[in-house]
C-alpha cells in the first residue's frame, strides 16, 4: 500500500509540473462572450511584439483633459488570474479623477498570444510601463500600480526593475507557492512562485493593502504578513469575499481608500 501511494504521488506531481500553469492560470475558463468585439470608444489599444514571437495586448484608458501640456499621473492594472482587460473597464472612474489607466493582458488571454508564466508576464509588463513613461501626456514621475489577486503578484516583480510611486493590492497574495499543498505539491515544485513577500521587503513606496473577510482562495494570513514586511503599509480589512464586495458602502470605501493613497503619495494631484 506504502509503495502504491508512493506512485500515485509521483505521478500526481508530475502531472501538477507540467499542467501547473494550467491551474494558475485558468484562461480556458473565460468565453468568448466575455471578449468585446471592438476597443470600446475613448480607449487605444497597445500591442507588444515579443522577442519570442508573441504579441501581447494592453488598453490605455486616457486621463480627462491630460496632454503634452499637462501631463498626468498614471496607474497600471493587473487582473486575476480568471479575468481579462475587457472586464476591468469600471476603473474609468479614475481617469474621471485625472489619471490614466493602463489596463495589461497576459499572454494567453483575451486577444494576446503565448502561454502565461511569471518568466513572461513580468518582462511584458516592464516593457508596457516603459512605454508608458515615453508617452508624453504621462508623467513619468506619477505612475502607481493597482493589482488584484495574482495581478499584485506580477506588480511586486514589476516594482523590483521599473519602481512606482505607489503600490495598491487588492485581495493580495503573499507568495503563491505557499499555496501549492492544497494540491500536495511542495512549493519548491512551483515555476511561478510570485514571492510577493520577498519583492515588498525591497520597496521604499507607499503599500496599501486591501484584503477581504471572507476570502476563501487567499489565506487570511497572506495580507497581514505583507504589512509586516513592508517599509510603509496601510492595510484595510473590507467587508466580501474574494471576487466581490458586500455592500456598495464597501465598494466606496475601496475607492477611497484608492484615492487617498493615490493623493497622499502625490500620483493624483490637484490641477
Amino acid at each position: 500500500m506504502l509503495l502504491l501511494f508512493i506512485i500515485i504521488w509521483v505521478v500526481w506531481v508530475v502531472l501538477v509540473w507540467t499542467m501547473q500553469h494550467r491551474l494558475m492560470f485558468p484562461r480556458g475558463m473565460i468565453g468568448p462572450d466575455r471578449l468585446l468585439a471592438n476597443v470600446p470608444p475613448g480607449v487605444e489599444s497597445i500591442w507588444l511584439d515579443t522577442d519570442d514571437g508573441e504579441r501581447v495586448e494592453a488598453w490605455l484608458i486616457p486621463a480627462e483633459g491630460a496632454s503634452a501640456d499637462q501631463p498626468a499621473g498614471a496607474v497600471v492594472f493587473t487582473h486575476g488570474n480568471a479575468e481579462v482587460i475587457d472586464d476591468n473597464l469600471d476603473l474609468r472612474w479614475l481617469t474621471e479623477l485625472g489619471l490614466h489607466v493602463l489596463l495589461v493582458e497576459y499572454r494567453g488571454y483575451g486577444r494576446s498570444t503565448g502561454s502565461p508564466s511569471q518568466r513572461v508576464i513580468v518582462p511584458d509588463t516592464i516593457a508596457f510601463v516603459e512605454q508608458l513613461r515615453k508617452r508624453p501626456d504621462v508623467d513619468p514621475d506619477r505612475i502607481a500600480y493597482l493589482g488584484r489577486s495574482i495581478g499584485c503578484s506580477v506588480l511586486a516583480q514589476v516594482a523590483l526593475q521599473e519602481p512606482p510611486k505607489a503600490m495598491l493590492m487588492m485581495v493580495p497574495p503573499s507568495r503563491l507557492d505557499s499555496m501549492a499543498w492544497r494540491f500536495g505539491v511542495p512549493p519548491f515544485m512551483v515555476r511561478s512562485p510570485f514571492r510577493s513577500d520577498l519583492a515588498v521587503q525591497e520597496l521604499d513606496v507607499p503599500l496599501l493593502l486591501l484584503p477581504r473577510d471572507q476570502d476563501s482562495i487567499i489565506p487570511a494570513s497572506h495580507a497581514p504578513r505583507l504589512h509586516e514586511l513592508a517599509s510603509q503599509s496601510t492595510l484595510i480589512m473590507l467587508k466580501g469575499n474574494h471576487n466581490w464586495l458586500e455592500s456598495d458602502d464597501e465598494m466606496r470605501r475601496e475607492r477611497q481608500a484608492i484615492e487617498s493613497t493615490l493623493r497622499d503619495s502625490g500620483v493624483l494631484t490637484d490641477p
